[in-house]
């Protein structure tokens, strides 16, 4: 496929998924985790890496054989056709879409200690006020345009941002643990004192709505960005790992500074009651407590450069996302048009005008996370079905990585992720489930209409996969139909998920897709 430049190096693709990794997680997910998991929190960090490796893994694979911008629609096409493809770049450009929006709002959060007019209460915490909301606009449309500039201006940007970004995330982390470091904050339990309590809730929350997973799947940044590489094969693999492995030690490290760095007196009710109401943010308010005005300068200044840089690379994933899929025919073709640049301009402005619209209906980052990390985890979700797929469909296709024990772990990453999308929550999935369903009945609808083949055979087991998540939600975890809270939805959720995937790889085109445009080596 041509149009897009190759210009992106080992380098920059590294540092492009540390950036898509350490965005606002790392300035609200130690609390919102610690909350929901106390110590054990570093045992969620940890599991929360190896679901975010596994699927990295595949996609390195992945990444290798189909070197495209956009690619997370242009696999599940190439394995299993249009419907297929439709769901899976649905899904993403949704999360994409969405990703800007949420980490701008972290920034105006953070600035609002210092500029108190960006925010007002809403009742339940804290909301843009008419004057944020300008401001988090501009932000938005600044972002567009240093993406339109061309990759390598993008690229340059990255590249100087995320140095910062490795280093500030250290320091106060550092500066913490030195500073009142209080080990036996790890040994508090989550609820009141003597109250008996299991760690597996409190991990799989933190996990989900605590912000892990959503702050772990950054490295999908590099597949994304994959068409304008050079040497994609060996660097996009290469990229995911390093990229994923230096962002996952930076967060056990702050998340353990955090744990350590909290007053004790301030636990006297168990992690889950911790409150830290500093205007500014929960970082701000440990080191405001301590003394630290120079780590509160710093938290703000990096609470403008980390969402930010995060936002911008995601603001252009969003319209690469979108060009490929309208490249395809998934959406309107006017979306695959370029700029002198070489950038798709028609996806990027659209992903911007659909991103103030989505600051207009105020959201929170906590309210959003689990939301986003379903449909993010859904869309990753594929690529395992896809990678088995594809090695019937193309055997004899060169692959700089090939996955070891494929059909071992792909099983098996599709039954984590599938968990991973019910830990979301049960209005998080049906959520997200309404958001893809819906769409893709109008798509298989339109093209029916219209006398367009929608390989609905092939793309049907996304319904039954999905419908059955819904109902696994609806019936199981706690408090729910079925007892045994969260061990049993667990069990329920790899029954089902392990049933399914054979039944989704076979459900595989006889032969790749032609229409997906990937040149096969």
């Amino acid at each position: 496929m041509s149009g897009l430049t190759r210009s992106l190096g080992l380098r920059s693709l590294t540092l492009a998924v540390v950036s898509g990794t350490i965005g606002s997680g790392w300035l609200f997910a130690p609390f919102y985790a610690a909350r929901s998991a106390g110590a054990a929190s570093l045992i969620a960090w940890v599991l929360g890496g190896v679901l975010a490796f596994g699927l990295a893994m595949v996609f390195a694979e992945l990444g290798a054989l189909v070197p495209s911008s956009g690619a997370l629609a242009q696999i599940p096409m190439l394995s299993h056709g249009r419907l297929a493809g439709f769901i899976g770049g649905w899904c993403a450009w949704i999360a994409y879409l969405a990703l800007p929006t949420i980490e701008v709002l972290a920034m105006i959060q953070y600035l609002a200690s210092d500029l108190p007019w960006l925010t007002l209460d809403g009742g339940q915490g804290q909301v843009l006020s008419p004057l944020g909301m300008g401001c988090a606009a501009v932000l938005l449309v600044l972002m567009t345009w240093v993406n339109l500039c061309g990759v390598q201006t993008l690229a340059r940007w990255i590249d100087t941002l995320t140095g910062w970004k490795l280093v500030v995330p250290l320091l106060i982390s550092a500066a913490l643990m030195l500073s009142a470091a209080d080990w036996s904050n790890l040994l508090v339990s989550v609820g009141p004192p003597n109250q008996g309590e299991s760690w597996l809730p409190g991990v799989v929350q933190a996990i989900s709505g605590g912000g892990i997973l959503f702050s772990l799947l950054g490295f999908r940044t590099a597949m994304d960005l994959a068409g304008e590489a050079r040497d994609p094969q060996r660097t996009v693999p290469l990229a995911m790992g390093l990229g994923l492995g230096l962002s996952i030690a930076i967060y056990l490290l702050l998340q353990l500074a955090f744990l350590v760095a909290v007053p004790h007196g301030s636990l006297n009710g168990g992690w889950g009651a911790l409150q830290l109401s500093a205007h500014g943010g929960p970082l701000v308010a440990i080191a405001m407590g301590l003394g630290l005005s120079w780590v509160v300068g710093l938290l703000l200044s990096d609470a403008v450069i980390s969402p930010g840089a995060t936002a911008m690379t995601y603001l252009g994933l969003s319209g690469r996302v979108a060009w490929m899929m309208g490249n395809l025919g998934l959406l309107p073709k006017r979306l695959e048009h370029l700029n002198r640049q070489a950038v798709p301009s028609t996806a990027l402005i659209l992903s911007l005008v659909i991103g103030i619209v989505m600051l207009l209906l105020g959201p929170s980052w906590q309210q959003v996370v689990s939301f986003l990390t379903a449909c993010l985890v859904i869309a990753l979700a594929v690529g395992p079905v896809s990678l088995l797929a594809l090695r019937h469909q193309l055997p004899t296709a060169q692959r700089a990585f090939a996955l070891p024990w494929a059909a071992v772990i792909c099983p098996l990453t599709f039954m984590i992720s599938s968990c991973a999308v019910l830990w979301c929550g049960r209005s998080a999935v049906e959520g997200a489930m309404a958001l893809v369903l819906i769409p893709a009945l109008i798509f298989a609808g339109i093209n029916r209409w219209r006398g367009q083949r929608v390989d609905g055979a092939h793309g049907r087991w996304w319904f039954g996969y999905l419908l059955g998540l819904l109902l696994l939600a609806e019936v199981s975890g706690p408090d729910r139909l079925v007892p045994g809270g969260e061990l049993t939805q667990i069990i329920l959720a790899s029954a089902f998920s392990l049933a399914m995937f054979p039944i989704a790889v076979g459900a595989r085109l006889q032969q790749a897709s032609s229409e997906a445009k990937v040149q096969i080596n």
